[in-house]
């Protein structure tokens, strides 16, 4: 069941500290993690929604995980990761009952998700992130590993 005081509740404490200075990057670099912050929210997004299910605890840990990732924070992105995720979810919500609509959906954001291919260092973490969401409500649903799989095969 869905929470959604508790989920907008856990989204204002995340709210909360981005006001952080953004460090000087090159634009190489910045357009780099900014990447993989989108292929990142995305993927949460795919796994959170894989089971055609929102549960509060993959949410929560979702937006936990988005708190905590030092590329985000360096960005001083929490914020507008947050509310990517938030739209995603709708999104995905919208088309869940249509299988043609959830099959164009879902490749629209896996097409994304490939952005960071290019860069050897993130599916790695990306795939750890994944495998702790899957988790986060204390089952393993077959639709999660399958959309695991479907990230995997983008960003690899």
């Amino acid at each position: 069941m869905l929470d959604w005081g508790k989920i907008k509740s856990r989204a204002s404490e995340l709210y909360g500290d981005t006001t952080r200075k953004i460090r000087q990057y090159t634009p190489e670099s910045f357009s780099k993690e900014k990447k993989f912050v989108n292929s990142l929210v995305i993927s949460l997004a795919l796994m959170t929604m894989a089971d055609k299910k929102v549960e509060t605890e993959e949410v929560v840990a979702s937006m936990d995980l988005i708190n905590n990732i030092d590329e985000i924070t360096d960005l001083a992105m929490n914020k507008e990761a947050i509310e990517l995720y938030e739209l995603h979810l709708e999104t995905l919500t919208a088309v869940m009952d249509s299988p043609a609509k959830w099959a164009i959906g879902v490749a629209k954001l896996l097409s994304e998700v490939a952005a960071v291919k290019p860069y050897p260092e993130y599916p790695p973490m990306i795939e750890n992130l994944m495998e702790y969401l899957a988790t986060a409500d204390g089952e393993l649903h077959p639709l999660e590993t399958e959309m695991k799989d479907k990230i995997l095969g983008a960003i690899k």
